[in-house]
């Protein structure tokens, strides 16, 4: 079978890679071999628009077709030096894989202090096949930990304890920005001192631009002050009924209250009002992995496999 590599370069191919995500999801049970479309939407509107890690949608994603103009695989470039693979699996082969990879070690690396390239991506503990792959090519494996969780909601969502005086309600307009900025601070970087917040809150303008952006799942927790003391922001993709918890946190002065907790249960009975059916979350550390434990069921692990090219 022969394939053409393009670059996606044009608004017209990034809606097609779109369309194609979800098409492979479906064929894959919905199950996470591929990117579920929200963390398409995540990668474009928060890693390239606001983080930086990437430097567009053109240098981030490559896409190979057959004959009749269908995709059948794409790559993308997370950010410094870290792949997502996506292949459709009525067209997998080895050999697409291996020139995926191969592309990606000329094109994605990243180069370290020393002055060496290195490449990796993550790989589930039970994907042997590609993980034979990539050690054919020289890879490593890292122990490492992504945690990938699901849960179907096909069963009663669990009331949890809510403190007294706080409030659970939905994202308010642009004036409340700062404040969802700020708790994303305190959140996320509560070991740094307040004076490296640079107060810059347009990086949330730009997550609302999402396509799958949902005020009706952006789900936050007032504190008895009014300050916004935790938040729980949901992907929903109707067209697979499946989501994907993008962001979820809690202020490091809120923690310990179960505002977590609290936050998540209005965001998965909402989705469950929607028709969806699955919700998927990742965690890389303790405090998201200890929450997403406590409120999912499944529960998949990455290993990292590092190439020093």
């Amino acid at each position: 079978m022969k394939l053409t590599l393009h670059i996606c370069d044009k608004e017209d191919k990034f809606w097609r890679a779109r369309n194609f995500l979800r098409e492979v999801f479906l064929l894959n049970d919905r199950l996470e071999h591929s990117w579920h479309v929200a963390r398409l939407d995540y990668w474009r509107w928060h890693y390239i628009l606001t983080c930086n890690i990437c430097k567009s949608v053109e240098a981030g994603m490559a896409l190979w077709e057959n004959a009749d103009a269908k995709i059948v695989a794409a790559l993308n470039h997370l950010g410094g030096s870290e792949l997502r693979l996506h292949v459709h699996p009525q067209f997998y082969s080895a050999n697409l894989e291996h020139e995926m990879l191969a592309y990606a070690e000329e094109n994605y690396f990243a180069t370290a202090e020393d002055g060496r390239r290195y490449i990796y991506l993550p790989i589930f503990q039970d994907d042997t096949r590609r993980q034979g792959l990539v050690q054919s090519r020289g890879y490593k494996k890292q122990e490492g930990w992504g945690h990938h969780y699901r849960r179907d909601l096909n069963s009663p969502i669990p009331d949890v304890p809510f403190p007294d005086g706080y409030v659970i309600r939905l994202m308010g307009g642009v004036e409340e920005y700062p404040a969802r900025s700020w708790c994303s601070w305190r959140a996320f970087h509560n070991d740094e001192p307040d004076s490296n917040y640079d107060g810059d809150y347009a990086w949330y303008a730009n997550l609302q631009s999402a396509p799958l952006y949902r005020r009706d799942l952006d789900v936050v927790a007032s504190a008895p002050d009014g300050s916004i003391a935790a938040f729980c922001t949901i992907f929903y993709d109707d067209y697979t009924r499946s989501a994907v918890t993008v962001l979820v946190g809690v202020a490091a002065e809120h923690w310990r209250r179960g505002l977590g907790k609290a936050v998540m249960t209005e965001g998965l009975s909402r989705l469950k009002t929607l028709g969806c059916t699955r919700v998927f979350s990742t965690a890389h550390e303790e405090p998201a992995d200890a929450l997403y434990r406590s409120m999912l069921k499944d529960m998949k692990i990455t290993d990292t496999w590092l190439k020093v090219l």
